[in-house]
Order: C-alpha cells, then structure tokens, then sequence
C-alpha cells in the first residue's frame, strides 16, 4: 500500500510538471485576445519573435513596436478586452477589415493594410501551433490602391541647391550623398568611415534608435559606386576613428537624428524660394526616388544594375522607385552616374 501510494504520488507530481510545461489547449481556450495580441508583439516575451530571431529570419525592434502600437490602437478597441482568442470568427476579422473605409485615418491603403496584418500575423501563428481550430485569416482581402505621388526636385532645383553653402554642413552632405546614391537614411546614419572606399560606399548597415545598427533592408549588403573621390574624402574626414560614425554630433559611436537633414533641407529650399507645395511636400526620402528615376531615365544602365546600387529585390520596385561586380559593370555604373550628376559638381 505505502508503494503505491508513493507511486500515484511520484505519477501525479510529473503529470503536474509536464502540464506546467506543454500547457492544454484548454488552458489557450480561455485566453483573453488583447492578452494574445500584445504579447505577440512583446519584444521580450513572444514566441513568434523568438523563432524569427532563432531562425534568422529579419525582425526589428521599431517593426515590432509600430505592431504592438497597431493593436493597442486598433484591434483591441475593436475587439474590447473580454472577447477570448479562440472564440475570434472570421467574419469579425473580415468586419474590422471593412470598417477602414469608413475611418478617416489612415488614408493610404499600406498603412491599413499594416495595422490590419499586425492582428493577422497574429492570429495565422496562432492557427499554425494549435491555439485556434481555423485559419481566419485565409482568404482576407486587404487594400489596394496607387502608390502615394512622391515629389523630387528638378535636376535645375538639385544643382542650385548644392553649389551654395548651407546653414547646416553635415545635413547638406547627408542629402547629398542620398541624391548621389538613393541610400536610405537609416543607411546614412549607420554608415562608418570604415565603409567609405576609394570610389564606392559599401552598404552593410542600416540604423534605429531602438536597433541601433542592424542588416539593411531586404537584408543585403551592397555596394554603390560613387565617381568623385574629393566628395568620398570630405565624407571621410567628418570623423577620424574607423569605426566612428561620419553622421554624428557629440559622440562618434552615435549617430546623428536623420530629422535634421529634412529640416535642414527644407530650410535651404525656401531661401530659394522653391514653391511652398513642393516644400511640404519634399521628404529625405525623395532623394531616393530621385536617384533611381534619373538614373533609369538615363538610359545607360541595365536593370540588373540599378538593382544592385539601389538593393530593390524586384523589377517592381525599381519601377517605383555586396557582391562581386565585373570591371565591365563597375565602368558602367560610374559612367552612368557621372553622365546624371556631373553637372552637379560643375559651376558653370
């Protein structure tokens, strides 16, 4: 008798461990959404983070913080705080999907389609491990629209503009080189002195505040070649150890906020007085739209090469907008960029 009782009690205390590690389903039946939704998107405690990050798959800590932000706003308003995760039904979904149309913000059509997938990645992950019955996002229709217009400066607006010194130097040359080369400007604020050659730039990093230093987008490296080493030279010389960053302020191993650069160069185009509407509406960005329209307009580069300066995976996305290069290609790449900003470096 006293062997078998010490034996139901052994029994017992594994049964007990075991469901305290690989907890039922039934346990998961009861879990509230908002629960569900916010630790989904919580950097230190989501499972779905932790397979990303294990499987080295890209996940950044700005994307994950703009999803959480995205159901805090939205989902769990919609949804309330007592609906349970598994009880969630499709056609829900599907009704909070269509109330955008009726919402006035946001207007574009990704930016809805961002805050709806916060919820949906969500909810498929969910399905995938046994968390819920049906995939309820299978077959959900999303948004569609054309792309936001993006204003870019004419070739006669971008020479005037740099060949007259700025207020700011550093933010002139920021946005001069993201003219010169479509770089991002997270990939601006992560480039280091060490990532400056002797006629290109290698793109290794991108930069956030909440990152710090992380692969670019699309997660490739690249390497753009720049035809104008006195430009590359006074890059260098913005900072001296390798490893610093050439967009600082007070510390070297810090970068610069790339706010600065729209400022500034906003502020630079109304001494000019360029049209107030294309002041409001000019970004960073835009230089990179610039760069890609000219140099596609030019005519004297391959697709496949535009591809590899700008780091779009798709023919698509050039249409919108490091590996090893043959001396052939490297020649092709420089002529054609010198045949689109040469006269930027001419007074005549």
């Amino acid at each position: 008798v006293i062997i078998l009782l010490a034996l139901t009690i052994i029994i017992s205390y594994y049964i007990l461990k075991i469901k305290k590690i690989y907890p039922s389903n039934s346990a998961e039946k009861g879990r509230k959404l908002d629960v569900f939704l916010q630790e989904f998107w919580d950097w230190e405690k989501s499972p779905y983070i932790k397979e990303r990050l294990v499987h080295k798959h890209g996940i950044h800590k700005m994307y994950v913080k703009r999803s959480l932000a995205a159901v805090q706003n939205y989902w769990i308003p919609w949804f309330g705080k007592k609906k349970l995760l598994s009880n969630i039904t499709r056609k829900e979904v599907q009704d909070f999907v269509m109330s955008f149309m009726e919402r006035k913000s946001p207007t574009s059509a990704q930016a809805k389609n961002d805050i709806i997938r916060s919820g949906t990645i969500a909810l498929k992950w969910a399905y995938n491990n046994g968390l819920i019955t049906k995939d309820i996002t299978k077959g959900l229709s999303y948004y569609t629209g054309d792309s936001p217009k993006v204003t870019i400066l004419s070739p006669e607006i971008a020479k005037v503009l740099f060949l007259r010194p700025w207020k700011h130097r550093k933010a002139m040359l920021a946005n001069k080189l993201a003219m010169l080369t479509g770089m991002r400007s997270g990939e601006i604020q992560a480039l280091r002195k060490c990532d400056i050659g002797q006629d290109c730039i290698y793109v290794s990093h991108s930069w956030t505040a909440l990152d710090g230093l992380k692969p670019p987008k699309n997660g490739s490296k690249r390497v753009i070649y720049v035809p104008y080493h006195d430009f590359l030279e006074e890059l260098r010389n913005l900072v001296e150890p390798e490893d610093g960053f050439v967009f600082h302020i007070r510390s070297v191993y810090y970068p610069m906020d790339a706010k600065c650069w729209l400022r500034n160069l906003r502020y630079e185009l109304k001494r000019l007085n360029v049209d107030k509407e294309i002041i409001e509406n000019i970004h960073f960005h835009s230089w990179r739209h610039y760069f890609t329209s000219h140099m596609k307009n030019s005519g004297n580069l391959e697709q496949h090469l535009l591809q590899r300066m700008t780091g779009h995976k798709t023919k698509s996305m050039v249409e919108y907008y490091a590996d090893h290069t043959l001396q052939q290609d490297k020649t092709k790449i420089k002529n054609a960029v010198q045949q689109v900003f040469d006269s930027m470096f001419s007074t005549d």
